[in-house]
């Protein structure tokens, strides 16, 4: 069962702040540079340290997966391989695709009087390196990203996005945050703000819909004529 049709203006009514995840509804980060080439190059610095790889981190394409398996080695590796993490992320944000209609998602809110952050489980560096890049940082209160190489602290905990909260002076029942992962979706809810889910491949939107999610949509458009809000009419 999906969300109601009404359920995004809901959401978006309900909602002073937006808080966009950044890789998918912003960019896709790893679409220039991909995420399984990043994860394979994370492992060989891992293997390249003496370490065995074990797990499902020993063939993920996904490089959070290596950075999950550094961390449960020693502190010295998380921080070795959450460098170069970071270090391959700006890289990647240089050559990633813009995702579409985001660009103007973010004017209309902006223009519309809200206060929007990213909330990213990337480096804040890369995130700030992109928005700037593009000429969307002045339109973003807060940009939040990883900054400290424990993945525990990574959505769908919720610190980054409580950090967001605080960095907006909102409450988090103000807030919405937009995502394309189950991780953005609980978070959301470890964090107490609405989330809208955006299913960019198939399968999400039942994923997001069984999760939770307040709203789902399936293209950033969607978004669009939600998001100026009427005045009253006045003699």
């Amino acid at each position: 069962m999906t969300p109601p049709p009404t359920a995004l203006a809901d959401v978006l009514s309900h909602s002073r702040y937006l808080l966009f995840d950044f890789d998918g509804p912003i960019c896709g980060i790893f679409s220039g540079l991909p995420a399984p080439t990043i994860a394979v190059h994370l492992r060989g610095l891992v293997t390249g340290e003496g370490v065995e790889i074990t797990g499902g981190a020993a063939s993920s394409g996904d490089p959070f997966d290596v950075l999950r398996f550094a961390a449960t080695i020693s502190p010295d590796l998380t921080q070795t391989v959450a460098d170069e993490l970071r270090k391959m992320e700006l890289r990647a944000v240089e050559v990633a695709d813009a995702t579409s209609h985001t660009r103007q998602v973010i004017e209309t809110a902006y223009n519309d009087g809200r206060a929007l952050a990213a909330v990213s489980n990337n480096s804040r560096e890369a995130v700030a390196r992109y928005l700037t890049a593009a000429g969307l940082a002045p339109m973003f209160t807060a940009i939040i990203g990883r900054t400290d190489p424990d993945p525990r602290l990574l959505k769908p905990d919720p610190h980054l996005i409580g950090q967001a909260v605080k960095e907006l002076s909102a409450a988090p029942a103000d807030c919405v945050l937009i995502g394309d992962s189950l991780s953005d979706i609980e978070g959301a809810h470890n964090a107490g703000t609405l989330s809208i889910g955006y299913a960019n491949k198939p399968g999400k939107l039942e994923r997001f819909t069984a999760a939770g999610a307040d709203a789902v949509i399936t293209d950033m458009a969607e978004l669009i004529p939600h998001l100026t809000r009427r005045q009253p009419a006045t003699d």
